[in-house]
This record gives structure tokens, sequence and C-alpha cells, in this order.
């Protein structure tokens, strides 16, 4: 059982958090979209669209991290912890790499975010 648990607790935001905000991002679109008469078939078909995307995002992240962790220096948790209590105390080198490891991270999102866009 505590196997389970710490599954649970280490994969929680794909496996509880994801659904549930995209769970509530269709909820809200239909509360939304209910208040307006005019709703057509291309705002149907965007509604359904919706996950669609979100597993998308979530591939493309999934792939930025491994692709972090295999081909460049991925930080540790301790060595990050380190960096940290280091720039606040007023290492700018320290600074300036965890700067550096935060661009690499949205570079690397927004590269596979374009690589996993759906062409239509």
């Amino acid at each position: 059982m505590n196997r389970i648990l710490s599954f649970f607790s280490r994969w929680q935001e794909f496996i509880v958090w994801l659904p549930v905000l995209i769970f509530l991002a269709l909820l809200g679109w239909i509360l939304l979209g209910a208040l307006d008469r005019t709703i057509g078939g291309d705002v149907l078909a965007q509604l359904l669209q919706l996950p669609i995307s979100a597993a998308y995002l979530a591939t493309a992240c999934a792939a930025a991290w491994l692709f972090k962790r295999t081909y460049l220096f991925d930080l540790r948790d301790d060595e990050e912890r380190q960096l940290h209590e280091a720039a606040r105390a007023g290492d700018r080198s320290a600074w300036r790499l965890l700067l550096l490891d935060r661009a690499e991270w949205v570079a690397l999102v927004g590269l596979f975010v374009a690589f996993f866009w759906i062409a239509r």
C-alpha cells in the first residue's frame, strides 16, 4: 500500500491534477459557452480539441524533461538547493546558473510544443 501511495504522490501532477484541470477547463467552457445561444459547430469542435491539446502539451513537457535529463546538464535537487542558497547570499554566478537552467527549460518546452503542434 505504501508503494502505491508513493507512486501517486510522485506522479500526482499527471495522474490527479492534469485531469482535474482539464475537467475544470471543460466545465468552465461549457458553463460560459451555455450563456451564448449562438454557439456553433466550430466552438464545439474547439471544446473537443481542448483535452487533446492538453495531452499534446503534457507530452511536450515530458519530452522536454527527458531531453534535458539525457542530453543537457540537469541539476540535482541538492545542487539546486545549494545554488538557491548561494544566490540568496549574493553569489551572482549561482544566480546566472539558475537563470540559465530556467531558460533551458523554457526553450525546450517551447521547442517541443512547436514540435508537437497540431497541423491542420
